[in-house]
């Protein structure tokens, strides 16, 4: 029978055990850096007639759970002085309105879509991964 020796590598267990007990915070960290560049780019997209809109993109709180793992919502956020969300503005924007649209006591008309929001992501998509992966591993070297 053989044997099987694992001197010497107890400096690399150790350096492995600290970086799994940061790895929540390297997440969170990286999510956050991410939804923060995508908001960018998102804010720069929406139509220039929409001030509100645009000013209303935010990236929201790092939440965790176990069906998505770490995350956040980015997007429009509030609403405008009708009340009116800013999330549906932008939708609107985005997919347009059809000609049957009604809205109690206003006469809505057809709008064609003018898409922002899929295209600013797709665009943004290598720099939000960038800036997740920077984010991580600034956060894994600290630990």
């Amino acid at each position: 029978m053989g044997t099987f020796q694992t001197g010497g590598i107890a400096a690399e267990l150790e350096r492995f055990d600290g970086l799994a007990k940061g790895v929540n915070e390297a997440c969170e960290k990286a999510v956050d850096a991410g939804g923060k560049a995508l908001a960018k780019r998102l804010t720069e997209a929406a139509p220039e007639k929409s001030g509100g809109l645009k000013r209303s993109i935010k990236s929201g709180k790092v939440e965790y759970n176990a069906a998505d793992g770490y995350h956040c919502d980015v997007g429009p956020t509030g609403k405008n002085s009708r009340g009116e969300p800013y999330a549906k503005i932008g939708n609107i924007l985005e997919y347009g309105r059809s000609a049957q649209a009604r809205d109690p006591g206003r006469d809505i008309s057809a709008m064609s879509a003018k898409p922002w929001f899929n295209p600013a992501v797709g665009r943004a998509e290598t720099e939000v991964k960038q800036a997740m992966q920077r984010a991580f591993e600034e956060a894994q070297n600290r630990g």
